[in-house]
C-alpha cells in the first residue's frame, strides 16, 4: 500500500512538472519569438535574404529622400487593403471638412462589425474625435458615420473615394466601403504602389500624421469614457517608428502602411496580404536602414518609384 502511495505521488509530481514545463516552454517560446523580433535575427544585408524572409504577397519599401525603391514584390498586384482603406477615408474627410464640426450618430452608422469601443446611437461626436477613432482605434462605425455625414450618404462618399483615387493616379484601386471590411472578391482592392501614394498624401497633412503616431487617446461623451489604443504594435517598440495604419481581415490577412525614420532619414513601407506584418516590417525596415548606411556602394539595388 505504501509502495502504491509513493508511486501515485511520484506520478502526480511528474505530471505537475510536465504541465509546469509545458507552460514554461510556451512562455519561453513567446519570449523567444518576441526577442527574435527585436534582435539581429531579422537583420539582413542582402535583397536576396530579405526576399527569403518576407512572407507578404506584396511589399514595397520606398526611400522618399532618394526617390528610390529599396525593395519591391508584386507592387502592382491588386489585393484587398483591409483597414488601410481608412487612410483614404481620413484624407477625404480632412479635405472636405478640415476636421471641423460634429456628427450625430445614426442607427445606420452602427450597422457594422462592432469596434472595441462602439459608438452609441444619438451620440454627438466631433469630426476630429471620429477621425481619431478611425485611425487610432480603426473603428468601422466611425468610418460609416464620417462617410455619411461628409458626403450625405455612404454610397456618395465611396464614389468620392474612387474619384480621388483616380485623380491621384491609383488606377488599380477600387473601394466599395469606407472601412475595408469588403474582400477582393467584393471589389475592394488596391496595390502596394497605389497605397503608397495614398499614404504619402495622408502624411502630407500634419494633423493626420500626428493622429497616426498617437499611442492612445481618451474622449468623453457625457458620462461615457472612450479609450482607444493604437493598433500599431511597433509604435514605441521599434526604433524610429512613426505614423502607420494597420489592417487585417481573414481574407485580406495583414496589411500595413508605415513610416519609420532614423538619423533624419525616413523610409516608407507597404505590406499587403502578409501572414505577419510585424515580422515582415521588421525585416524590411532593418534591411532598408542597412542599405542607407551603405548607399554609396554601387551594388545597392535601387530604382525610382
Amino acid at each position: 500500500m505504501a509502495r502504491r502511495t509513493c508511486s501515485s505521488l511520484l506520478l502526480l509530481s511528474l505530471l505537475g512538472c510536465w504541465i509546469g514545463g509545458a507552460e514554461d516552454l510556451a512562455a519561453a517560446s513567446r519570449h523567444h519569438r518576441h526577442a527574435r523580433m527585436a534582435s539581429s535575427y531579422l537583420d539582413v544585408d542582402s535583397e536576396w535574404e530579405a526576399n527569403r524572409l518576407v512572407e507578404a504577397t506584396a511589399a514595397l519599401l520606398y526611400d522618399p529622400v532618394g526617390n528610390r525603391v529599396l525593395f519591391a514584390r508584386n507592387q502592382d498586384a491588386p489585393l484587398a487593403p483591409a483597414s488601410t482603406t481608412k487612410l483614404m477615408t481620413a484624407l477625404l474627410v480632412y479635405e472636405q471638412t478640415g476636421l471641423r464640426g460634429f456628427v450625430t450618430v445614426l442607427p445606420s452608422d452602427t450597422a457594422v462589425e462592432p469596434s472595441h469601443v462602439p459608438l452609441r446611437v444619438g451620440q454627438r461626436v466631433s469630426v476630429v474625435e471620429l477621425v481619431q477613432d478611425l485611425l487610432i482605434g480603426s473603428c468601422n462605425d466611425a468610418a460609416l458615420a464620417l462617410a455619411r455625414s461628409t458626403a450625405g450618404s455612404v454610397p456618395a462618399f465611396i464614389h468620392e473615394m474612387n474619384r480621388k483615387a483616380w485623380e491621384m493616379g491609383c488606377l488599380h484601386t477600387h473601394f466599395v466601403d469606407p472601412h475595408g471590411l469588403a474582400s477582393y472578391r467584393e471589389g475592394q482592392m488596391t496595390t502596394a504602389r497605389d497605397l503608397l501614394r495614398i499614404f504619402q498624401a495622408v502624411l502630407n497633412v500634419p494633423v493626420l500624421r500626428e493622429i497616426l503616431m498617437t499611442r492612445s487617446v481618451a474622449t468623453r461623451s457625457g458620462n461615457h469614457l472612450r479609450i482607444l489604443h493604437n493598433h500599431n504594435r511597433l509604435l514605441g517598440t521599434y526604433s524610429g517608428m512613426g505614423p502607420a495604419k494597420t489592417g487585417w481581415t481573414r481574407a485580406a490577412r495583414h496589411t500595413y502602411a508605415a513610416a519609420c525614420q532614423r538619423d533624419g532619414h525616413p523610409l516608407l513601407l507597404i505590406l499587403l496580404h502578409s501572414p505577419d506584418k510585424w515580422r515582415d516590417a521588421t525585416v524590411l525596415f532593418n534591411y532598408g536602414f542597412r542599405q542607407l548606411k551603405g548607399s554609396a556602394d554601387p551594388a545597392v539595388s535601387a530604382q525610382p518609384l
